[in-house]
């Protein structure tokens, strides 16, 4: 869930500055030394090649922006094959601190500058701009999934992919399900019955730590998918266009669900008054047999103790749907004013092979490729991706297509619901703040639908 950047609208209206005005050309003193997608680099003219071998003389150029840390040796191995057809190619791997890469990335694609190759996580706003190369008709399209591939469409093109996801659901201890002779359970009514042996043999069935306000996204997401999701894949569309309601059953459903395990005593007695490093720490030191949490978890438990064995399943819907939540978080593109396209596609194609994202991916990400199968080591990270790849439908995040006031109001519905409150007038409350401020949301992100 952690972004380098939040396009504000300060940044945006730099951007706009920038281009208008041509910015300064200067490169950052932070950054490797580059060519500008303005500079002088060219495109290569056709050079002798053998035919035989599929080995090329050409000698150019090519640099990817990026900020993430690269534990698996992926950046040295995509350069090393790249280079078996290229050998006279380089390479530059310009990598920027994560909290300044974002501002530093919009301040020079707004000059017309940066990187041939440039990770972020603003496809659809960049493209927009005009900053991002079409590649619709890149082979490994059609390898994303559902909501990966929307999350970099703009317009009905390609612009984009997206190399990892986040989801959310269920990661339990697996040393208590086998103590207690509990299975993960397939529907809504076998969950509660779970939660109810356990507080039968004296066991915490989930863990919170609510007084961080953001932690209560992860019962919520997971519960809210399949209210949200599962009769109608384009739910919070429909609200955008007036066919449903922000306090109709669908979301009264969720908020009923989270309101059945809080009437029945399922989290912590000290829920509202830890934050979230505490509620890790409590369930690591089985006080809980659950926390509903977001995909990063394992590799929060694995850096505290190495002796917990987790397991993982998704909030399953009362019929027993399973619709998880498919959030994107590092994505990637081809910038406009790169000086050599067709050999960034080239680069591109094998940085998204997928030999090369199952390295990527190793022990670290979930992948957005229907047909990557990374190894995992850590303890319940397979159990996720099995979840991901075998659910019924993927979808965004509940609340990401509403405003950000309705979703406020409904946050405050949660935290009354946890407080022994009426949670109606917040859901009410929810409805007319939409209507208010519906005009902030972009239509570009709410096509019509039949």
């Amino acid at each position: 869930m952690k972004r380098w950047l939040a396009l504000s609208s300060a940044v945006l209206l730099m951007m706009a500055i920038l281009a208008a005005c041509g910015g300064n050309n200067g490169n950052s003193a932070s950054e490797s030394a580059s060519p500008s997608a303005s500079g002088a680099a060219s495109e290569p003219s056709a050079s002798a090649q053998d035919s035989s071998s599929g080995v090329s003389d050409e000698a150019f150029t090519l640099s990817i922006g990026y900020w993430i840390d690269d534990v698996n040796g992926y950046f040295n191995a995509v350069t090393s094959k790249f280079k078996e057809k290229y050998p006279n190619a380089e390479i530059k791997l310009n990598k920027q601190p994560g909290d300044k890469y974002g501002e530093l990335l919009a301040t020079k694609l707004a000059a017309g500058q940066g990187d041939d190759i440039i990770f972020n996580q603003a496809v659809k706003e960049f493209a927009k701009a005009g900053y991002l190369v079409d590649l619709s008709e890149q082979p490994w399209v059609s390898r994303m999934n559902a909501t990966a591939k929307n999350a970099v469409t703009y317009q009905g093109k390609q612009y984009g992919a997206v190399y990892e996801t986040n989801t959310f659901g269920v990661y339990y201890n697996k040393k208590i399900f086998s103590e207690q002779g509990l299975t993960p359970p397939k529907t809504w009514d076998e969950f509660i019955q779970l939660g109810e042996k356990l507080l039968a043999a004296g066991i915490t069935p989930v863990v919170g730590g609510f007084k961080d306000a953001w932690t209560i996204g992860g019962p919520w997401i997971s519960i809210g998918e399949t209210s949200f999701f599962a009769k109608n894949p384009n739910f919070e569309i429909d609200i955008y266009h007036g066919k449903s309601k922000i306090n109709g059953p669908e979301i009264q459903d969720a908020l009923e669900r989270f309101k059945e395990m809080t009437d029945k005593g399922f989290w912590n007695k000290n829920a509202l008054s830890i934050g979230y490093d505490q509620s890790v720490q409590e369930f690591i030191d089985g006080k809980a047999a659950m926390h509903i949490m977001g995909s990063w978890t394992p590799g929060v438990v694995d850096s505290k103790t190495k002796e917990m064995e987790l397991g993982f399943f998704p909030i399953p819907g009362r019929n027993g749907e399973i619709v998880m939540s498919a959030g994107v978080d590092k994505q990637i593109g081809i910038n406009t004013n790169s000086a050599n396209v067709e050999k960034s596609k080239e680069l591109l194609s094998l940085m998204l092979s997928k030999e090369m994202l199952e390295l990527y991916s190793k022990n670290v990400a979930l992948t957005a490729f229907t047909d990557v199968n990374p190894e995992y080591s850590l303890s319940g990270m397979t159990e996720t991706q099995a979840a991901l790849s075998s659910a019924d439908q993927l979808n965004i995040n509940v609340g990401d297509r509403l405003t950000n006031s309705a979703r406020d109001s409904l946050n405050k519905a949660l935290s009354l619901i946890l407080a022994g409150i009426d949670y109606k007038p917040a859901l009410e409350e929810a409805e007319r703040n939409y209507e208010k401020d519906k005009g902030t949301l972009n239509p570009d992100d709410y096509p019509a639908s039949n």
